[in-house]
């Protein structure tokens, strides 16, 4: 790991205060829940308010690409996550085949399309989560250990009220930060994110995880009729 690139990420001086970290990482978390509690086009507005306020707060500080995990460096000690994610993808698939609880992807017309499409948008979750979140509150507490937990539950809080994606946000999370803390690149770890992301989404049932849905997502989403109808004789 460059303890000197992880150390000169987000500021470039000592012009940045601490009391700038807590303002952007609190405004991030309060901007990111208000686009999961809403729906319709206030929904789609916050969005793209989220990602220009994530992007631009990122620009600012004129940050190292290498130590906000977007060079090479570090990518080829990353790569073992993928084959091990996908034995525990396997072993997952494996076992909701012998439950009958495996299943296709809700609603694609094109599995490859939107498999290839989930893998940006889960680099991009990993961008917030480790190149935002975690290099700030590495900053903020002074220890890399405690940013990693900070980190990870702040990650699993924005899935609330999902306990499939909570509970296992909280450990891959956890691990991803880990991860990302010895390594600094997030590629693999956004590349691993999607393999189980859609791992969850084709083993757990719909009426569980609900189309992997949170927020106000989740709460709306119809349950699944599971009752038998009898046939008439």
């Amino acid at each position: 790991m460059d303890d000197t690139a992880s150390r000169t990420c987000c500021a470039p001086g000592p012009r940045r205060s601490g009391a700038s970290f807590v303002v952007e990482v609190l405004s991030a978390w309060a901007l990111i829940e208000a686009t999961l509690w809403t729906s319709g086009r206030i929904q789609l507005r916050l969005f793209w308010i989220t990602a220009a306020f994530i992007v631009i707060t990122t620009a600012i500080h004129r940050p190292n690409v290498t130590a906000l995990g977007l060079g090479l460096r570090g990518l080829r000690q990353s790569l073992w996550v993928i084959p091990a994610i996908l034995l525990i993808a396997a072993a997952a698939m494996g076992i909701a085949g012998v439950l009958g609880t495996l299943h296709p992807l809700f609603g694609i017309r094109n599995a490859v399309w939107h498999s290839a499409s989930y893998i940006v948008w889960a680099i991009f979750q990993q961008f917030i989560l480790q190149s935002y979140f975690f290099l700030r509150l590495e900053k903020l507490v002074k220890s890399a250990h405690l940013a990693v937990v900070l980190s990870a539950g702040l990650f699993a809080l924005v899935h609330i009220p999902n306990p499939v994606l909570v509970s296992v946000c909280l450990l891959a999370g956890w691990c991803a930060c880990e991860i990302f803390r010895r390594v600094r690149n997030i590629y693999a770890l956004g590349v691993a994110h999607a393999i189980l992301g859609l791992t969850i989404a084709i083993t757990v049932p719909d009426q569980v995880q609900r189309h992997m849905r949170v927020g106000i997502g989740y709460l709306h989403h119809p349950r699944v009729n599971t009752k038998v109808t009898k046939a008439r004789p």
